[in-house]
């Protein structure tokens, strides 16, 4: 591994968990001392100086939630953090890890980048729950040994409402198997990734995932779903008492820009994207084709409702 580095992307929102999501990434890791955080906390006060990282592992901005713009510009702002380390890790600001997890993910990429004879491999899919029990422990809620693959809903893509709601099902394998989406809640992959595939700011939250996707896919970065997942995420239930949300009325009372603007917005780009009208940075590549990406899915595009 030759002491190689890994960057740990993360976007939080008001969220409880996030010094507890650092403190299982540095305590479960091999080598913590090679992990680099850019951490991007919208919440109303900064929690910088109670992280549990060394001075220099972290590097973290503080954005009030009434001046955030969602969870894809979160994570477009974290990756100008990124300083060429040799992965990027991008997650949830609520995951826990299993031990040794690093070399875990490490190896898992090698391993298919070698087998697949591609270096640009994306490692991601949905990854597995966890519940924090009234003492403080972790439940794990693995529920199988099979590798987790992510199954469109809908093979109809509609250029007037492109977003494509994905499921994630036991694909009945013990192996690494290929995909064409990504969870935003995991991914990992080179650092130089973040040079070629940069975070689109104007996404919103649906649709963040098609938009990655599409755009690693056609500059020649394959997907793959890993066996091997040694990381959780706490999925939020919304039964009461669990952090808020971007759009909750609270925060987008305050903003001059509601979130049904930046949705639709996000959605009006998502469709440009597609069709091949969106003719800036964070364009399609030419490497492979958007028909080929479709063919890949198994998608058709419906150009009107």
């Amino acid at each position: 591994m030759n002491k190689a580095r890994i960057f740990i992307s993360i976007a939080g929102f008001c969220d409880p968990m996030l010094n507890f999501t650092v403190k299982s990434a540095i305590e479960k890791a091999r080598f913590p001392d090679r992990l680099r955080f850019g951490i991007v906390d919208q919440s109303i006060s900064s929690s910088e100086s109670s992280l549990p990282a060394e001075m220099g592992q972290v590097a973290y901005l503080h954005v009030h939630p009434h001046h955030s713009r969602g969870v894809s510009w979160a994570r477009a702002l974290a990756m100008t953090l990124y300083l060429e380390e040799d992965y990027f890790l991008q997650i949830d600001s609520h995951t826990c890890f299993d031990r040794n997890w690093d070399v875990t993910l490490i190896d898992t990429l090698e391993t298919i980048s070698r087998i697949s004879k591609s270096s640009k491999v994306i490692v991601s899919t949905r990854p597995f729950g966890f519940e924090l029990q009234p003492d403080g422990n972790v439940r794990k809620k693995r529920f199988t040994a099979c590798t987790l693959k992510l199954v469109p809903k809908s093979n109809v893509i509609r250029l007037s409402d492109p977003v494509v709601l994905f499921a994630c099902e036991n694909s009945n394998e013990m192996i690494d198997i290929p995909g064409f989406q990504i969870s935003a809640a995991f991914l990992f992959t080179r650092g130089y990734f973040v040079e070629e595939i940069p975070y689109d700011p104007y996404m919103y939250f649906h649709g963040e995932e098609q938009n990655v996707s599409i755009r690693a896919f056609t500059h020649g970065w394959d997907i793959w779903h890993p066996n091997r997942l040694p990381l959780y995420h706490l999925y939020k239930k919304r039964s009461g008492g669990e952090p808020p949300l971007h759009w909750d009325k609270a925060f987008d009372d305050e903003r001059v820009e509601k979130w049904h603007s930046m949705r639709v917005r996000a959605n009006e780009r998502l469709g440009e994207l597609l069709n091949g009208s969106l003719g800036r940075a964070y364009s399609t590549g030419t490497t492979r084709t958007i028909k080929q990406y479709l063919e890949l899915g198994s998608f058709t595009i419906q150009s009107s409702s």
